[in-house]
C-alpha cells in the first residue's frame, strides 16, 4: 500500500500544475537541510567523476579542513568499506555516508595525487554553515553588488550584514543578483524585498478555492527605500526569486535585467 500511495501521489501532484512536485519523506530532510542555514557533516563539496567521489573544495574552518583533507582527494573507502563503482556511488549515497549527527565520527581513506598509498582520516562531524549570500562587494565607489543563490532560514540576516558592510564602504546603489536562484522560503524573500519598498505596497498574495486570501505588504520600515536598485534574473530564477523580482517590477521600484 505504501509504495502504491507513493506512486499515486507523484502522478497526482504532477497533474495539478507544472510547478507542483511531490517530495517523498525520505528526501525531505536533505531538501530542508539546504534551507535551514546549517547541517551536520564533514564540510566538503564533492563531484562524482566516473566512479569515484572527488573532493572539489574543503569548507574553511570545517571538520575536514581541520583533519587535513584537501581539494583533489578521492574518497576510496568509508568506514573501512570500499566506496567506489558506478553502481555504488551516487549523490544521495555520498551525502548519506558523509552527513550525520554532530560529534559522530566517520573514517575515510582517500587517494591523493602524488601519494602511492591511500591516506586514512577520522573526521568528527560538526555543524556546517550553509551561506546563501554567495557574494557581496563594491563594483564602483557607489554601487554595491549582492548575489543570493537561495532563500534560506539565514538569508535575510546574511543580507542585512552584507548591506551594512557595503554601506560602510560607501554604497548608495545596489545590484541584487538572483540568477540561478531557484527559490526557497517565501517569507525570507518577502523580508528582503520589504527593505526596498515604501509603506503599504503589495509584495505577494495567495488565494485558493479552499484557502483564505493571504496578503504580504511592505511595512515602510525598510532601510533601502530610496536607494536605486537593479535585480538580475535568468531562466533558472524561480519561485521566491520571481516573487522578489515581481514585487520590485510591479511597484516600479527598480530595473529587472
Amino acid at each position: 500500500v505504501d509504495s502504491l500511495t507513493e506512486e499515486m501521489m507523484t502522478d497526482l501532484v504532477a497533474k495539478l500544475d507544472p510547478h507542483s512536485v511531490y517530495i517523498p519523506a525520505k528526501d525531505l530532510e536533505n531538501i530542508n537541510s539546504e534551507l535551514e542555514g546549517s547541517f551536520s557533516g564533514i564540510g566538503v563539496q564533492f563531484n562524482i567523476q566516473n566512479d569515484t567521489v572527488m573532493i572539489v573544495s574543503v569548507i574553511s574552518g570545517g571538520p575536514s579542513e581541520k583533519a587535513g583533507l584537501m581539494a583533489g582527494d578521492r574518497i576510496v573507502k568509508v568506514n573501512d568499506t570500499v566506496f567506489v563503482g558506478k553502481n555504488t556511488v551516487s549523490n544521495e549515497k555520498v551525502m548519506g555516508k558523509l552527513r550525520g549527527k554532530k560529534n559522530t565520527k566517520v573514517k575515510l581513506h582517500v587517494k591523493r595525487p602524488g601519494t602511492k598509498e591511500p591516506l586514512a582520516y577520522i573526521i568528527t562531524r560538526d555543524d556546517i554553515p550553509v551561506n546563501s549570500i554567495t557574494s557581496a562587494y563594491m563594483i564602483t565607489p557607489e554601487v554595491g553588488y549582492i548575489a543570493a543563490d537561495k532563500f534560506a532560514q539565514t538569508t535575510y540576516e546574511e543580507f542585512l550584514n552584507a548591506i551594512a558592510a557595503l554601506r560602510a564602504k560607501g554604497a548608495k546603489k545596489y545590484i541584487i543578483d538572483l540568477r540561478e536562484n531557484s527559490g526557497g522560503l517565501m517569507d525570507k524573500a518577502i523580508e528582503m524585498v520589504n527593505e526596498f519598498l515604501p509603506d503599504n505596497r503589495m509584495i505577494v498574495y495567495a488565494e485558493g478555492k479552499a484557502y483564505p486570501r493571504f496578503e504580504a505588504k511592505s511595512n515602510g520600515k525598510g532601510t533601502l527605500k530610496n536607494n536605486p536598485m537593479v535585480v538580475l534574473i535568468d531562466e533558472f530564477s524561480a519561485s521566491a526569486s520571481e516573487i522578489f523580482a515581481g514585487a520590485i517590477q510591479d511597484n516600479d521600484r527598480g530595473w529587472i535585467v
